[in-house]
């Protein structure tokens, strides 16, 4: 199983990346933090620069301490490296830069004392990149790689001037001749390390150094170099002792379109350790007399035809000390077409340890008559790939003598069968690899007397049928793999009963993977043994159901990752029950039925979590999804559809050290959401769409300032980055849109802090002086300017009638009042209450106003609850202002209950108009209430048409 942030590693490989800090660099302290597997991985304190195009500006934000830095040019730069342009990392033991640069001199490396390896790359498989290096000024150089660089722009004695230099790379520089790089070579004497891999150089010359004007004549001493790996393409023409001076070749790679046997006596060489060949036919016993002439211990042959002799006994002695080797049929064609002799292979090379077939067709019967006639072939043979060949079945005791073999490869091999008992025999086999292959049954015995087996990858197999116990022998298994199953298309859930296929699940199961590609499946699991270690379960389906939630085995989880719309148990996501899972990986399909995914909250264990291809905006509860997980290290969330993101989503994610989002759709994010993270490293923004909205403006200037936490962004880049608007259409460059959101901070408070004080002082002595008299004066002028805009027309009101009444009076209103003056007429009347007709959500002095002077009267119901009532007594105060403005008869009293004067004298508004208005009193008489509602409706119906 692949750890999931290993995954995500993987993925970050193939993309592009922009990065900040000092707008092109991200900074990583520890080894752990660096998420994108380059030539910087695996150091600590490192630095990655992209599209740079000056060296000194775009590194100005870097510290100044590191000790590792990458720098890749912008792609179509070509201009000159500055002096003293590293002058600043006086620390640094690792450079590398890719891309060409038009001048490189040696000032440019000043203060680089403590640099040990440097690499330099041009990304290009057309032209090499001219330019003069000179490196003496890296005293402590001990490990120098040029990739796609001219090697005849070097000087003559570059390596002279590197006197430590242990280890070289060339990698197609673009030689014309091999003197090139062989007379400078005579140069570099403490060299203990050269690879050369130039597939171009098809004519090997015996190296002139005087026409490359480096030394007078020849050269006539041989090179101490440990060790030499050569790579060549196709190997036209070889002048006799070519390679002479390099005494032996640890590892020689060529291509011979004549003899290659011929060839190598050519090269002049003495000794090869490992020798890689392609020719069209093989004869074995060349081969034999390569590896005795030139004491080769590792053969790698591809070709297409091969001869193998009639008595192999006759030629073995040549091939003795072979240890490995690797043949590769129909090199081009992938077509199998060679039958290879197994039987005879084994009695050529007898002390095989490593042994690898590719491409052939190989008879199951030629590894029985092995083991019957010579097993002594096989007995220190330990690692065994028959890969990519037509192998069609796997026959019982086939390996029988393969005693000490401990991985044996079979995948891609067209095998169909597997019979009982066909690893009888193999007692170390640790690893067995039967991938890709077309086994569709399983049966009991199949794997009987693997009992150290660690590792059994069945991935890829369209698997119908699993017989009960068929692992059960499997005692000590380790890594788990089986898939794809593919059970009778009449059975429309895949059911596999894991515990049956076990019996006893092995102590040591740390690895499981299942799949049921694209089909349904249901997993049952009724096996309560306990594991010795975590678990890591990776299934893959359609979707998934499991039976046995509550099994030990799911508790033994520590990484689960699933690959399916949902898997459920039940209706609820697994999640519930693997409360001792790490890292958590859920890749949907944006399905209905996934459940509520807010149980990962009580995952306290979680530190890495990656949820894909989820609607989370149909998450009820997606503001708590992310809540308690206090351990949680690592959050990617790709491809997900949501509409913002907050800090409510993260307030517990105090351990977070990295962030990747990726959103399915354009989304706001809140600069809330980094506000609770504060161990956060790095935040990835993967293809991110924002919407046109100065909430999401601070990701710019954040992005760009924090020096804490470094944040890369991939394709688009912020330069490239859109933004949707409210319209739909989209703006040209978010950062372009971010700038119309920006202001003075200080200015602003400065401003808003002297208009808030002299406001306050203004309405404080206002109220002081002159506050009894603010609020009638506002309400009289607005009467007044209501009546002067009626004046010449003829006003028209909503109502008939405002009542003013407490809400404690409500049932006498609705029992009394509406049915007597609303249901009486013609002419019909249209009351307005307040707890009927007021607008919803309107401030509610705006409502008593506006209801006041859109009611043509105001009727008080006047009782104790009314004098009581603040509201009542502003309704009655708006009433009395319009009474004054109008001076119309647009007000009338009414007692409901009897009030003594000694509680009006403290009322002054009300003991006034009482004074100067009539007013009406409720009967307490029943025979009075017809002759009091014909009064008041008559009085309320006058002038309607008015």
């Amino acid at each position: 199983m692949v750890p999931l942030f290993s995954l995500f590693i993987l993925f970050l490989k193939a993309s592009c990346v922009c990065s900040w800090l000092a707008d092109k660099c991200l900074f990583y302290r520890d080894v752990e933090e660096f998420p994108v597997a380059t030539t910087c991985a695996g150091k600590t304190n490192i630095a990655e620069c992209h599209h740079v195009t000056n060296i000194k500006e775009d590194l100005r934000g870097l510290p100044s301490n590191l000790l590792n830095l990458c720098i890749q040019m912008e792609r179509d730069f070509h201009g000159a490296l500055a002096p003293d342009s590293f002058s600043r990392f006086a620390s640094l033991e690792y450079l590398e830069i890719v891309g060409c640069l038009s001048e490189i001199p040696p000032e440019a490396f000043n203060e680089l004392t403590n640099v040990t390896s440097l690499t330099l790359s041009f990304l290009s498989t057309e032209i090499c990149c001219e330019v003069a290096l000179d490196f003496s000024r890296l005293s402590s150089l001990n490990h120098l790689s040029l990739s796609q660089y001219s090697i005849s722009s070097l000087a003559p004695n570059v390596f002279e001037m590197i006197p430590q230099l242990q280890e070289l790379q060339i990698l197609n520089v673009c030689l014309k001749d091999i003197s090139e790089v062989i007379c400078r070579l005579a140069k570099a004497k403490s060299l203990k390390l050269f690879k050369l891999e130039e597939y171009e150089l098809n004519r090997l010359h015996y190296p002139n150094c005087s026409v490359f004007n480096i030394s007078d004549g020849y050269i006539s001493t041989e090179f101490e170099i440990e060790k030499v790996h050569f790579y060549l393409g196709i190997v036209e023409h070889v002048d006799e002792g070519a390679l002479e001076v390099l005494g032996n070749l640890f590892i020689l790679c060529f291509v011979s379109n004549t003899d290659f046997l011929r060839d190598l006596s050519l090269f002049g060489v003495h000794k090869i350790h490992t020798l890689r060949v392609r020719v069209d036919v093989l004869n074995v016993d060349d081969l034999c007399n390569a590896a005795k002439l030139y004491s080769v211990e590792s053969l790698e042959v591809r070709y297409e035809t091969i001869n193998l002799p009639p008595t192999p006994t006759n030629i073995s002695h040549g091939c003795e000390d072979i240890k490995g080797i690797v043949l590769k049929g129909n090199i081009y064609v992938y077509k199998i077409v060679n039958v290879l002799d197994v039987y005879s292979v084994f009695q050529i090379f007898r002390n095989l340890t490593i042994v690898n077939i590719i491409k052939h067709v190989l008879r199951p019967n030629d590894f029985l008559s092995l083991c019957s006639s010579f097993p002594q072939t096989v007995k220190r043979l330990s690692f065994m790939i028959l890969s990519t060949n037509n192998i069609d079945k796997i026959i019982s005791h086939q390996f029988l003598c393969f005693s000490v073999l401990e991985i044996l490869d079979l995948s891609i091999s067209n095998i169909s069968n597997i019979e009982d008992f066909a690893f009888i025999g193999l007692h170390k086999l640790k690893e067995l690899n039967l991938c890709s292959n077309k086994l569709s049954y399983i049966y009991q015995h199949a794997f009987s007397g693997l009992y150290e087996l660690m590792v059994l990858d069945l991935q890829g197999n369209p698997i119908i049928h699993i017989e009960p116990e068929s692992f059960g022998h499997l005692i000590n298994l380790s890594v788990f793999l089986l898939g794809d199953l593919n059970f009778p298309p009449d059975v429309p859930l895949i059911t596999l009963h894991f515990s049956d296929i076990f019996g006893i699940i092995p102590y040591h199961l740390s690895n499981v993977f299942i799949s049921s590609g694209l089909r349904p499946m249901q997993l049952v699991i009724r096996n309560n043994a306990t594991l010795g270690q975590g678990l890591n379960f990776h299934i893959k389906g359609k979707y998934v159901t499991v039976e046995g939630c509550n099994s030990s085995l799911l508790t033994s989880v520590v990484t689960l990752k699933i690959n399916a719309a949902y898997m459920n148990c039940g209706n609820e996501f697994i999640g519930k029950y693997v409360r001792s899972v790490v890292n958590l990986e859920f890749e949907s399909m944006f399905s209905d039925n996934i459940g509520d995914l807010a149980v990962i909250n009580q995952l306290v264990h979680l530190k890495t979590l990656h949820l894909e291809n989820i609607e989370l905006t149909k998450q009820p509860n997606l503001a708590t999804m992310f809540h308690n997980l206090t351990k949680l290290q690592m959050l990617i969330l790709k491809n997900c559809r949501m509409f913002f993101l907050d800090g409510s989503l993260t307030k517990d994610l105090k351990a977070l050290t990295g962030l990747v989002l990726m959103p399915k759709d354009n989304v706001n994010v809140l600069q809330n959401l980094v506000e609770h993270l504060t161990s956060l490293k790095y935040l990835h923004l993967l293809g991110l769409g924002l919407y046109c909205n100065c909430d999401n403006a601070w990701l710019v200037s954040w992005a760009k300032d924090n020096r804490k936490v470094q944040v890369a962004m991939f394709r688009p880049t912020m330069k490239e980055l859109q933004c949707l608007t409210d319209n739909g259409i989209d703006h040209l460059n978010f950062v372009d849109y971010s700038k119309t959101c920006s202001f003075d901070i200080e200015f602003v408070f400065f401003t808003s802090t002297t208009a808030f004080l002299c406001i306050f002082i203004i309405v404080v002595l206002s109220y002081k002086f002159a506050g009894q008299y603010i609020a009638p004066f506002y309400h009289i002028a607005s009467g007044c300017l209501r009546e002067a805009l009626h004046v010449n027309g003829k006003h028209q009101y909503r109502y008939d009638v405002f009542v003013s009444f407490s809400g404690k009076d409500e049932h006498w209103v609705m029992e009394e009042l509406l049915p007597n003056l609303e249901q009486r007429g013609p002419p019909f009347l249209r009351l307005c209450l307040h707890s009927r007709d007021f607008q919803l959500g309107q401030d509610i002095v705006e409502n008593i106003t506006d209801s006041i002077y859109a009611s043509r009267r105001t009727l008080c119901l006047i009782s104790r609850n009314y004098l009581g009532s603040n509201w009542c007594s502003l309704e009655m105060q708006l009433a009395t202002y319009r009474l004054q403005v109008e001076h119309r008869d647009i007000l009338i009293l009414v007692f409901i209950e009897m009030i003594p004067s000694r509680l009006l004298s403290s009322h002054h508004r009300l003991a006034r108009l009482v004074k100067t208005r009539t007013y009406l009193d409720w009967p307490r008489e029943p025979e009075m209430h017809e002759a009091f509602w014909d009064r008041l409706w008559c009085k309320l119906s006058s002038n309607k048409t008015n």
